[in-house]
């Protein structure tokens, strides 16, 4: 390994530059390190909210299972009384590491053969050993517990910035949504030093079109015209090149209509890879769900509905976004539109549909409905905004709710993209829900629980085109619901396992 060292804040920008040209797009991560004051060796890493140790002498991390890390801490606490600890934040490349606010101020770190140029070209002292370069700072030791037993505030304030769960106990997913927060204000400081975009911006980042990664989108189709949502992905605003990168997999679950032969007659059309699943009955959304994960082969995995319309940058938004914040859940509002609309006919499909700001997506705006489940009293006649209220979401963590919407709440299936590395288990939706309502609120949960922030994309939305419910009527929906919210519940209180 070599460290380049960058003392002319200056060039920061150009250097970063210069690595997203050669290497990539780097991913935000934020690292926490404690290292004992006394003579173990002891040394304490925690990766966003990843907790490992090692003692010098051996050299390998040990991964500690996040189930009650204050114990952890306690643990630790009775045999080393004091460490050093410094939050450090970094931006990782493919091939290096961009470090912030470490004992030698911001280093780059990378193999020993990359970036080729890079020392010349910025005038760069390198270092095989960093500790050959004088620290800039030295901090001293604190305790991980004060006389009151209170964690280390360093710590506390890293678990908020990173939703790490460090309170006692952590026995149930519930318990770990009251623990946790959604505040992802410091990813946003630096998504704004790598694109020159605000990660809220309205407007589409169009400076990375040559950084678009390969993607899996998953359409589950019961009984549906699926046409309009593979045109609305034909006519992405992205090169051909790019929708070559695409992979879409629509799994008909069953269906009575003739969904492959619709899919047949727009096929020659598209540029992206289609593979179309059919399943002999009917199994429901999450199996289907899991039928498409099995199939997908990249890493960037977005869900849809099959009576979704994609505005013409949302392909390109989000997975600009997920390269860059790999814990996190995006999700876009939605427009509710007849299926008359012009938005479906198929040239202007083909030509790409425009953003739209006039959106009646209950996340924007909202008032009681009589299929919604598990409504707060203390909003029953109120026209409330989640998004506004909630400050783009942040505010809905540590269990908070407003209306009917805590955090998982406001993940809807019908358009959510995540990172396939934040899945951990198998099957990744439940089936225990039969019907309408919350297999993507659990599914949201899970991932929350483990550390997920969950992050609404405003620059694109989603055209929903309206249809009677297909569940067959709108007080059969509401039963299934009320069955469905009920379940619910109750596997949020089982356990949680990392």
């Amino acid at each position: 390994m070599k460290y380049l060292i960058l003392e002319n804040k200056i060039i920061l920008k150009d250097v970063l530059n210069y690595l997203i040209q050669i290497d990539g797009l780097p991913k935000i991560q934020r690292r926490l390190n404690l290292y004992a004051s006394d003579d173990s060796g002891l040394e304490i890493e925690i990766i966003n909210n990843k907790v490992s140790y090692r003692y010098l002498h051996n050299g390998k991390f040990i991964y500690v299972k996040n189930k009650n890390l204050k114990h952890f801490f306690k643990y630790i606490s009775k045999s080393t009384q004091n460490f050093i600890i410094n939050d450090i934040e970094l931006l990782k490349f493919p091939n290096a590491n961009l470090l912030f606010n470490t004992f030698h101020g911001d280093i780059l770190v990378v193999e020993n053969d990359f970036p080729i140029g890079l020392k010349e070209k910025f005038n760069l002292k390198v270092y095989e050993n960093i500790n050959d370069h004088d620290m800039l700072f030295c901090l001293n030791p604190e305790p991980l517990f004060d006389e009151m037993g209170t964690l280390n505030k360093k710590i506390r304030d890293y678990a908020t910035k990173t939703a790490l769960d460090i309170r006692s106990s952590s026995s149930s997913i519930k318990l770990r949504l009251s623990n946790l927060s959604n505040d992802y204000s410091h990813i946003e400081k630096y998504f704004y030093m790598i694109t020159n975009n605000e990660l809220l911006s309205p407007n589409s980042i169009q400076n990375f079109k040559d950084k678009f990664e390969n993607i899996s989108i998953i359409i589950p189709s019961y009984n549906s015209y699926v046409v309009p949502t593979l045109l609305s992905i034909q006519g992405q605003n992205i090169s051909k090149e790019n929708k070559k990168k695409i992979q879409v997999i629509v799994i008909d679950d069953g269906s009575n209509n003739s969904v492959v032969k619709d899919i047949e007659c727009i096929k020659q059309k598209l540029d992206y890879e289609l593979n179309v699943v059919t399943l002999n009955k009917n199994m429901g959304l999450s199996n289907a769900r899991n039928v498409g994960i099995a199939l997908a082969k990249y890493n960037l995995i977005l869900f849809l509905d099959s009576d979704i319309i994609l505005s013409k940058n949302y392909i390109y938004d989000i997975n600009i976004r997920l390269q860059i914040i790999p814990n996190a859940i995006f999700v876009a509002m939605r427009k509710n539109i007849s299926k008359d609309s012009e938005f479906t006919k198929e040239y202007n499909l083909l030509n790409g549909i425009e953003n739209s700001f006039d959106l009646d997506d209950s996340r924007v705006i909202t008032k009681r409905k009589e299929y919604h489940i598990g409504w707060n009293k203390a909003f029953k006649d109120d026209i409330i905004s989640i998004l506004d209220d909630s400050n783009f979401f942040k505010q809905l963590g540590f269990g908070a709710r407003i209306g009917i919407y805590d955090l998982p709440a406001v993940v809807a299936g019908h358009n959510m993209a995540i990172n396939r590395e934040l899945i951990n288990k198998y099957p990744v939706f439940s089936t225990e829900f039969v019907g309408w309502g919350m297999e993507d609120a659990y599914f949201a949960s899970t991932l929350i629980a483990s550390g997920c922030f969950v992050i609404p994309l405003l620059s694109s939305c989603v055209y929903h085109i309206d249809h009677p419910p297909r569940s067959g009527s709108m007080e059969k929906k509401r039963k299934e619901a009320e069955i469905n919210f009920e379940k619910y519940n109750q596997m949020l209180d089982s356990g949680w396992e990392e």
